[in-house]
């Protein structure tokens, strides 16, 4: 008589699900959750991140445009959201350069690709044998993608912070120089 092995979804979904519990509780011993909000305050963070330099709303894309053509393995993005508040604001311009895994440290803020395809401008909390945490200095968890060789795209070397809107102030600026009276 041959018996034939069959696996049914329900085994399939239990085999998997431990797995998965697993896997998550490893995460849940990192630590990051439980102790990086404790560890990590924006203080301690601004030590390893350098601090946004305020500047005029035009100002800031030009001062890191500059930056960037000065010194070569360089490069710029435009933060969005609130993640890392206090220390950047939405729109908060941040200069990046490349730098090897090995010579990254807790508390640098590192700019890699995330879960969404999208860069990602987080604080390193900790080193795992899959790569760093990271994670919001406004966020009380770590992100889901870890930081690794693959996706690292550099850390922050310096940031501008516009004084305004670059949009309202390019509005401004043409209304006030426009020769059309403006319609209500």
């Amino acid at each position: 008589m041959q018996v034939k092995r069959t696996t049914t979804v329900s085994h399939l979904l239990a085999t998997w699900g431990v797995f998965g519990a697993i896997a998550l509780g490893a995460l849940g011993c990192s630590g990051c959750a439980t102790q990086a909000a404790s560890r990590y305050s924006p203080e301690s963070v601004a030590a390893m991140s350098p601090r946004a330099q305020d500047v005029g709303p035009f100002e800031a894309m030009r001062l890191a445009t500059k930056y960037v053509a000065d010194n070569p393995g360089t490069d710029f993005l435009v933060g969005s959201g609130d993640s890392m508040l206090p220390l950047y604001k939405d729109h908060t311009v941040v200069v990046m350069q490349r730098i090897a895994m090995s010579d990254l440290k807790a508390g640098m803020t590192a700019v890699y690709v995330g879960e969404s395809g999208k860069p990602v401008a987080h604080v390193l909390v900790k080193r795992t044998s899959i790569g760093w945490l990271a994670m919001g200095v406004g966020n009380a968890d770590c992100d889901v993608t870890p930081v690794t060789q693959s996706n690292l795209m550099g850390i922050v070397i310096k940031a501008y912070q516009p004084s305004g809107s670059p949009l309202v102030a390019l509005l401004n600026e043409s209304a006030s120089k426009s020769a059309f009276a403006s319609m209500p």
